[in-house]
């Protein structure tokens, strides 16, 4: 098969917020960029719309600004914008940005955000702050003032609240942690009492918090059902993209020609039914053989290891190439190596799938995807590329 496809990394795949999907997927730690709303509220308001209508802040919200971040002008930004226009200033002038530890952080700031007399819902600030999943509210008035609710704030998105208040007299700032109930506990904990005197401390405890808030409500069904669904149509579509011809390729083989009792006019159409019969036929030989009783213990239950999950288990003792990178899939062990990309089963010769002309430097199977994700390089000079095999491209070349 040719491999002048693969060498085309797809752009999306590097977009932030797919990035930030893909950590979560695979539980990994990495510079992520994060978007968090800040709303002034007056002492005494008690809606959305009051909060959302303050022209401008006091001194105190000013001062707690500065200390979340430096003040930017969005015109001609090159950082990450949150969102944000950067061209035409269509969402303020200027805004709040910072890095921490890594993250590039950018602000929805309310009194920052267009201000307009005649909508009294603003529109354009709910806008932003409203499809924030962490917003910050600061509210002015003491601690006998009315109490800010979540409820007080029309938004179907925003699943965590921290409220912030200043204390003129000791110069310390109080915190509160609203979470919906969907969202898994995130640390750290808040300190009792939540009390900060040493703003510096304040302000990396409420950032490192914010941003564990995001990741955790990442992980509520909302949220993970639409991440693993547009993860799956924009893989699909490079797929269906980058890969016409080695559809092409595969309708051209024989092996399932016989199968299909009417042939579907598209491409795609095709391949679907090739897939789709695959899958059928395999299911129905597995049953045959399980219900004969000529299927192995491994085979017939739903585990495909003979050892414990935790137990290790060999595969070859005496393996003659050097290993580069390896992952499980299913039963077997796919290893890639100086002499090319090997499949490996216990107790069976190892089966060449590329040879060494495809260099994976690094390789994941996502099984529950029957996708194979893996990192290529292109010579000591070349870049690094981004390659989507789906395995039952696999399967069929190590069945050819």
């Amino acid at each position: 098969m040719s491999l002048d496809k693969f060498e085309k990394s797809p752009r999306e795949i590097f977009h932030p917020e797919i990035q930030k999907d893909l950590l979560v997927l695979e539980e990994q730690e990495g510079p992520v960029n994060f978007k968090f709303g800040v709303l002034y509220a007056k002492d005494g308001q008690l809606t959305d719309d009051e909060m959302f209508s303050n022209e401008t802040g006091s001194e105190s919200f000013q001062r707690f600004l500065h200390l979340l971040g430096d003040t930017v002008t969005l015109k001609g930004w090159t950082g990450y914008r949150g969102g944000l226009d950067t061209k035409n200033d269509t969402t303020g002038t200027c805004s709040i940005y910072t890095v921490f530890q890594g993250h590039e952080i950018m602000f929805h700031v309310s009194t920052m955000l267009p201000y307009s007399r005649e909508n009294k819902q603003q529109v354009e600030r709910k806008r932003h702050i409203g499809n924030d999943i962490v917003t910050i509210v600061f509210q002015e008035g003491q601690e006998s003032s009315p109490a800010f609710k979540p409820s007080m704030i029309r938004s179907h998105f925003t699943h965590i609240f921290a409220l912030v208040r200043y204390n003129k007299q000791n110069d310390s700032y109080r915190l509160k942690i609203f979470s919906e109930e969907s969202v898994p506990l995130f640390g750290p904990p808040l300190p009792s009492p939540p009390v900060f005197t040493n703003h510096q401390e304040f302000r990396d405890f409420v950032l490192v918090k914010l941003i564990n808030g995001e990741k955790a409500t990442l992980e509520t069904p909302t949220f993970s059902q639409k991440r693993q669904r547009t993860l799956d149509m924009l893989i699909r579509s490079l797929y269906q993209d980058l890969m016409p011809d080695l559809h092409k390729n595969m309708l051209n083989r024989r092996s399932f020609s016989d199968v299909l009792p009417e042939s579907p006019k598209s491409t795609r159409k095709k391949e679907e039914a090739r897939q789709a019969e695959f899958v059928r036929l395999g299911q129905a030989l597995k049953l045959k053989t399980t219900v004969k009783g000529d299927a192995t213990a491994n085979l017939a239950t739903t585990s495909f290891c003979k050892k414990e999950p935790w137990e290790s288990q060999s595969f070859c003792s005496n393996f003659p190439h050097e290993v580069v990178c390896a992952d499980s899939w299913g039963q077997s062990l796919l290893v890639s190596t100086d002499a090319g990309i090997l499949l490996i089963d216990d107790g069976q010769p190892s089966v060449q799938v590329f040879d060494k002309t495809l260099q994976i430097k690094q390789m994941h199977v996502l099984e529950a995807l029957d996708l194979l994700i893996a990192r290529t390089d292109k010579g000591r000079r070349g870049p690094c590329s981004l390659i989507l095999i789906q395995m039952w491209l696999v399967v069929g070349m190590y069945v050819s």
